[in-house]
């Protein structure tokens, strides 16, 4: 990150600290030159942007150089999952990024296990009954709903996800379920159909789970999104506007405000993690960031461009952290940190994460830093944000780390440290 501080990258000389060791501000400063020099670097020489990167985080892990390290290695260290020919019409990864799961074009549900290091194991490869179409894991990480042809979906248990149990059905819903969205704290799920309804769901006790509501739209909803405390539902449409509804009370739900701006087909909601921002992606290929902290009075905020088709996709990945995805299949990072504070209309620079084989088909995060994607054709990976994670990765390769000479030269001042010790 820090593209436009990286025009130009002072050598910082440091020291004067006790014991002329360098403070914890000169760290600061040098961990952010450092950054900023990969930055630079990155698109002629990305090996010794890694290096930088690398380098900078040991210095400080402040901000700069944990995007560094993402924008070096969140790539180059996804594991690919073996998908045999198989196109997923959805994922989903567990809270924890233990567990992923999958629904694909014939209605299966898949389960991997995820090693340490986010390689996936097969657990389940799923039955032509399952009638699976859309996932969405609890928080526990044990319990999953998928959206169904026939009726509007099952819950399952995947305590073992290579023996998953079935928990209760849902009821039947006019058309197949596409989207869902689930909040644990007020056991509520919401399933949305190939045209305008949107039907709410007890399922504080899995086996038999309740319809409270059938909310039926104007237009075709494009994607659900519930506020973490499932207190607030979005509700996305062709129309380029989204819904807020109350669903406190899911048997008796109103709607509250209306969040505008999109030209076009809006195509994913996300809640951001403390609930009072809605991040948006739209036909229009912007990135629309709402404060909803009253959901009555939505507010259009931010504008992110940067995308050259539509954006299919968005997922917060921190609270400070968003992914969107488009058309073309490229993925997006966007840095917020500070951005609340920041003038409406401000945008952080668009920082291309990389690039897949086709349109974007989902994305899930997990608040493990972990991160799964999914394309129309196939491809699918499994990576992670996480700084001290993309660490051990990146020094699984002895030639990612800078030596103690180009250490000298890089960072003057700064004791020589190996960045991969344990």
């Amino acid at each position: 990150m820090l593209l436009a501080a990286a025009v130009a990258v002072p050598i910082v000389v440091l020291g004067g600290g006790k014991g002329d060791q360098p403070t914890a501000a000169e760290r600061t400063k040098a961990s952010t030159g450092l950054a900023a020099r990969a930055a630079l670097v990155r698109p002629d020489d990305p090996k010794l942007a890694g290096r930088l990167s690398l380098a900078a985080y040991a210095v400080a892990p402040t901000d700069p150089a944990r995007d560094a390290l993402i924008l070096s290695f969140a790539q180059s260290t996804a594991a690919q999952v073996d998908s045999s020919g198989t196109v997923y019409s959805d994922l989903a990864l567990s809270a924890d990024g233990q567990t992923l799961a999958a629904t694909d074009n014939a209605g299966r549900l898949h389960l991997w296990r995820l090693t340490a290091g986010q390689q996936p194991t097969v657990a389940t490869r799923g039955n032509d009954d399952d009638q699976a179409n859309g996932v969405v894991f609890a928080d526990d990480g044990r319990t999953l709903a998928t959206g169904g042809a026939s009726d509007a979906g099952r819950l399952w248990d995947v305590t073992d996800p290579s023996r998953p149990v079935r928990h209760g059905s849902l009821g039947t819903q006019a058309t197949a379920v596409h989207r869902l969205a689930l909040s644990s704290a007020a056991h509520l799920l919401a399933t949305a159909g190939g045209d305008s309804s949107v039907g709410l769901w007890d399922v504080t006790d899995p086996n038999q789970p309740r319809s409270r509501f059938l909310l039926v739209g104007r237009g075709p909803v494009t994607g659900v999104a519930l506020r973490p405390d499932g207190a607030v539902l979005a509700i996305a449409g062709v129309g380029g506007s989204v819904q807020l509804w109350n669903v406190r009370d899911p048997a008796d739900p109103s709607q509250l405000g209306l969040v505008t701006g999109h030209t076009g087909a809006v195509n994913s909601v996300a809640f951001s993690p403390d609930g009072t921002r809605l991040a948006t992606g739209g036909d229009d290929q912007v990135v629309q960031l709402t404060d909803v902290s009253d959901p009555a009075r939505p507010r259009v905020v931010h504008r992110l461009t940067g995308h050259g088709s539509a954006v299919a996709t968005v997922a917060y990945t921190g609270a400070d952290q968003l992914l969107s995805a488009d058309t073309t299949g490229t993925v997006a990072y966007w840095n917020l940190d500070g951005l609340a504070q920041a003038p409406a209309g401000t945008s952080p620079p668009f920082t291309r994460l990389g690039d897949l084989d086709g349109p974007i088909q989902a994305i899930s995060t997990a608040r493990t830093g972990a991160v799964a994607v999914t394309t129309q054709k196939g491809q699918t990976f499994v990576g992670t944000l996480d700084p001290a994670r993309l660490r051990r990765l990146a020094c699984a390769t002895p030639s990612a780390a800078p030596d103690r000479d180009e250490w000298n030269h890089e960072v003057p001042g700064i004791p020589y440290t190996d960045v991969c010790a344990p």
